[in-house]
């Protein structure tokens, strides 16, 4: 019988180390008792370096708002102390790498013959692609209805604008005809004007990038050839690229299969990377434009030798509105990322040792053709 009794243990613990979701159990101390191979893969933590530790110390778990779940927040103490029979929570833990990580974690109590509370049994699940899955939904809506006020914001303004604009085109010819006023007063009245023509021409720009925002949904595709785009391009750039004595590089793989994109938005958002790496280089440098084609797609990069991007503002570039230029939209880079993922392509900021470089993929596939 004993040795029965112990085969069946052995049994008991060889399928839950086999189970497909993490399973931990932990005694009245908050002490890790178990912990399986599932449990190793989600939190990246051997269980040599588990087993025996209080969980709380390793994982510093904390929830979505950020509260740290010290003990006397923590799910499993609310279990011991017959708050709960069991929980369900949504926690980010720190993983044995150093990462952060979603789980999602459902515990519940193990009573002895008596009903006290023993230990708890904690089933584990990685929940990162769920997270992902649904701030992707949450942003693809968000900027939806952004796009939608954004072209109602654009068309309020813009005729307004229209209107100012040509007040100012006659103001401007009424004050260089009069000849009540002296050639000071004219000169005074002048520059006025054209500072607010300024302005209205600076807002008149802006209202056309949120028109343009407010369309990135709106694909109409067709057969491109990615190195030709490229070329209109960069002659196109190649003249204010020289005045700001920035040389041009064009790096076109051979024989690129044709994919199927917008190709006056693709070209809109691979200006708008190109623009911001002229900007970046005020005295002068280099700019390269490449494309070629690998399992991944397209892949088109478009790399500057300015300042670069610095660290701690890398995860914001492609917020909308969000910009460090003076007088900048904030809308160019998040207007070239919506048009890349409505192709179902990426875009990606990549590392290098001087400047900026973005890399652009664009999917092929059969419906590419």
């Amino acid at each position: 019988m004993k040795n029965d009794s112990t085969k069946i243990n052995q049994i008991l613990n060889q399928a839950l180390d086999s189970a497909g979701k993490g399973i931990m159990i932990q005694d009245v101390n908050r002490k890790v008792v178990f912990f399986n191979h599932a449990c190793e893969e989600i939190t990246r933590w051997s269980k040599e370096k588990i087993v025996g530790k209080d969980c709380g110390d390793i994982f510093q778990c904390h929830t979505s708002t950020g509260m740290c779940l010290t003990e006397k927040f923590c799910p499993g103490v609310d279990i011991f102390q017959g708050k709960f029979s069991k929980t369900s929570r949504e926690l980010m833990i720190t993983r044995g790498d150093g990462s952060e990580s979603w789980i999602e974690a459902n515990a519940s109590a193990i009573r002895d013959a008596e009903g006290r509370v023993t230990h708890i049994v904690t089933i584990m699940e990685d929940i990162r692609e769920r997270k992902n899955f649904a701030d992707e939904i949450l942003k693809s809506k968000t900027l939806s209805t952004l796009g939608t006020f954004a072209a109602e914001l654009a068309h309020e303004i813009k005729n307004p604008l229209n209107a100012m604009n040509i007040q100012m085109l006659v103001l401007e010819r009424e004050i260089q005809d009069t000849h009540k006023l002296s050639s000071k007063s004219k000169k005074e009245f002048l520059e006025i004007v054209s500072i607010v023509q300024k302005e209205v021409i600076r807002l008149s720009g802006f209202v056309e990038e949120c028109l343009q925002f407010s369309r990135t949904g709106e694909l109409n595709k067709s057969l491109v050839n990615i190195g030709e785009m490229l070329n209109e391009i960069t002659s196109l750039l190649l003249p204010q690229a020289q005045l700001n004595g920035i040389y041009v590089e064009l790096d076109v793989m051979h024989a690129l299969p044709k994919v199927k994109v917008d190709k006056d938005k693709m070209k809109q958002a691979i200006l708008n990377i190109l623009i911001n790496g002229i900007e970046a280089m005020p005295d002068g440098g280099e700019m390269r434009v490449g494309v070629h084609y690998s399992h991944d797609g397209i892949l088109i990069s478009c790399q500057d030798t300015g300042p670069g991007i610095p660290d701690e503002i890398q995860d914001k570039i492609f917020n909308l509105f969000y910009t460090t230029k003076n007088g900048g939209t904030g809308i160019g880079l998040s207007f070239a990322q919506n048009i890349v993922q409505a192709h179902g392509g990426t875009i990606r900021l990549e590392q290098t040792p001087k400047g900026s470089k973005f890399i652009i993929a664009i999917p092929v596939n059969e419906n590419n053709y």
